[in-house]
């Protein structure tokens, strides 16, 4: 197949990709340390989505360290080939990432179907689980996640590789490709659809009750909530899933362009899911008011900073012009 002759390096997309790794890092570590904090330090009332949303923001962070890793193997891969160990921190790199997506896809899945139950049937056995029944749950996805991405860390590399990568596009199929495709796919497919009939369903219920929804603000709110998760899920994995399917109909083409085009498409994003660590404070927002409230302060001490040198600066100005 010409595929696998076809180089698919394009600088413009590198340094594309690079600048994109670089703000998710900037922007989700920053967003995700404030949530830490407020999860530790002023959250009070502990219920089952919290402790999701605490675990997906640990997943965030995870991602958020990994992610200067992935820049510079992207950046020095090719030029550390006398390097034993550089294939193992390859591996764990981007098992670590795989790994951190594969749990926050799955605990954006449980805030959805926690507040479908308890809005949809608030008598159902699901919609009286405790914060420790979630903590178990919590445990039980970590090791599911483990087993679903450890193929990563055990699949054979190509003594040959100069890249990179959690998988490659070309090459001869074998065990470990034809799981990784299945798992991609599953893990959008069946999380986004769930998400999306959570959604649908409460939205369902209190149109009917349109009364019920302006006399319970927690209502309003678990809907606005849901809608969230599906809105930071579609903009952050859908591209991903589309691109990836780009990448199968213009293989058959057996056209180097069309294959090289389809690539950089499918790795820009890849990269671009990674944005899910700093979209996901907006879900934490939606969650609870003291998760606003802590962004809010942090934003009003940096506009007030940025005030406090602003006139300093005129001042200079006008002394200098006198």
């Amino acid at each position: 197949m010409t595929n696998s002759n076809c180089s698919v390096y394009n600088e413009a997309v590198e340094i594309a990709m690079n600048i994109l790794l670089i703000l998710e890092f900037l922007l989700g570590l920053t967003s995700n340390a404030i949530a830490l904090w407020t999860f530790y330090f002023r959250l009070k009332i502990w219920k089952p989505h919290t402790v999701y949303l605490l675990n997906l923001v640990i997943a965030d962070v995870l991602l958020s360290i990994c992610l200067p890793f992935r820049l510079v193997l992207a950046l020095r891969f090719s030029t550390i080939e006398k390097w034993d160990y550089r294939d193992l921190l390859c591996s764990v790199i981007f098992f670590t990432l795989s790994l951190s997506q594969a749990v926050s896809i799955a605990f954006l899945t449980a805030v959805a179907l926690d507040r479908y139950f308890r809005v949809v049937h608030p008598n159902n056995k699901t919609s009286f689980l405790t914060a420790r029944n979630a903590r178990v749950i919590a445990c039980l996805v970590w090791l599911l996640a483990i087993g679903l991405t450890v193929e990563i860390l055990v699949a054979p590399r190509s003594k040959n590789s100069t890249e990179c990568c959690s998988f490659t596009l070309q090459g001869e199929a074998n065990f470990y490709s034809i799981w990784h495709v299945i798992i991609f796919f599953l893990e959008f497919l069946v999380p986004f659809g769930l998400i999306l009939f959570c959604t649908v369903g409460v939205i369902g219920k209190l149109k009917k009750s349109p009364r019920e929804l302006s006399g319970q603000p927690k209502l309003q709110k678990a809907m606005l909530l849901v809608i969230a998760v599906v809105v930071v899920f579609g903009v952050c994995f859908l591209p991903s899933v589309l691109g990836r399917v780009l990448v199968y109909i213009l293989q058959s083409f057996e056209s180097c362009a069309a294959f090289r085009f389809s690539v950089n498409v499918f790795d820009v994003t890849i990269c671009w899911t990674y944005l899910n660590s700093t979209l996901d404070p907006i879900v934490y927002c939606f969650s609870s008011p003291t998760f606003r409230s802590s962004y809010r302060k942090i934003f009003n001490s940096l506009r007030v900073r940025r005030n406090e040198v602003e006139p300093q600066s005129l001042d200079i100005s006008k002394d200098s012009e006198s």
